[in-house]
């Protein structure tokens, strides 16, 4: 059993198990991702609920491959849906009351190029070569974080012109997602603290710059002065790597190689190391301290 004949029979399963319950829709989904990645999964849609659930089945597959049988598959997946519906009960509402929403509003980073269909339906503003969009931080847990991208609908719903959403959402994002900056060393051994050599410090050469949740932190390049903040502490210019759009990695320039070389390794990495939905860029920007400005 292929990907697509799994979902079809996951899709076939749950519908006769919500059988009878006219007020249930269940279907495949495609859903056109970040940098124009598809992904299918099952949708279960309930009226009278604004937001539908999609649960994509590729980790689920793996499962399947494994030997754990599709019956019980499905019966996570509807546990999921129910408590995912539980969780997010007034969600309906607060898409259209902007008055709750216009202190959750955010800014991240997204590759202009590769996302010219997503950026039709969605207000963004072009930096680099990127695109900066909004979403709304509904949620942070201890499991990640519950976003939704905002879209031109959801202005017409809130009665709101593009510059405000993008003023609302400048403001906010400092404050919501503060702004992290640390070597890469300490940055690894928070993430694993036998990972990294504790013997002989040597000088630093890498450093990261993203948010306090690591999520969509590439959009910390953004926040008024950061830039300047970096290259006082380095005491020099330097490049930046977008090496995601959770996380962008600092290379003084006195330890960097020329600008050609570095693009080859980010080049390498996204096609070899990053999920291609978080891919940002290929391209390496440079700051100049006695400009005040980044270079593409």
């Amino acid at each position: 059993m292929n990907y697509q004949q799994f979902i079809e029979e996951v899709e076939r399963r749950v519908k006769e198990k919500i059988k009878g319950n006219e007020t249930i829709t269940v279907y495949i989904h495609t859903a056109v991702k970040n940098n124009g990645k598809e992904r299918k999964g099952i949708t279960v849609s309930e009226k009278g609920i604004h937001i539908s659930p999609t649960i994509y089945l590729e980790e689920y597959f793996q499962q399947f491959q494994e030997g754990k049988p599709i019956e019980k598959i499905v019966e996570k997946i509807l546990q999921l849906y129910e408590e995912v519906k539980c969780s997010h009960p007034c969600e309906e509402s607060l898409l259209q009351n902007y008055e709750e929403l216009k202190g959750k509003f955010a800014c991240k980073l997204i590759h202009r190029g590769k996302n010219e269909k997503l950026l039709n339906d969605i207000p963004y503003v072009p930096w680099m070569d990127l695109a900066i969009v909004v979403f709304v931080l509904l949620e942070v847990s201890p499991y990640g974080t519950a976003t939704v991208l905002v879209r031109k609908e959801h202005l017409e719903i809130w009665g709101l012109t593009e510059a405000q959403l993008f003023d609302e959402a400048k403001k906010n994002t400092p404050i919501l997602l503060p702004y992290q900056f640390c070597p890469m060393r300490k940055l690894l051994r928070e993430i694993c603290p036998y990972a990294v050599d504790e013997g002989e410090e040597e000088e630093e050469s890498l450093y990261v710059l993203s948010n306090k949740l690591r999520s969509f932190g590439a959009a910390s390049m953004l926040y008024e002065g950061i830039l300047e903040k970096v290259g006082q502490k380095l005491g020099e210019n330097y490049y930046i790597l977008p090496s995601s759009i959770h996380e962008v990695i600092v290379v003084p320039e006195s330890k960097s190689p020329v600008k050609q070389d570095l693009e080859e390794m980010v080049r390498e990495i996204n096609e070899t190391q990053v999920e291609e939905e978080e891919v940002l860029s290929d391209r390496v920007y440079y700051f100049s301290r006695k400009e005040n400005r980044l270079f593409l």
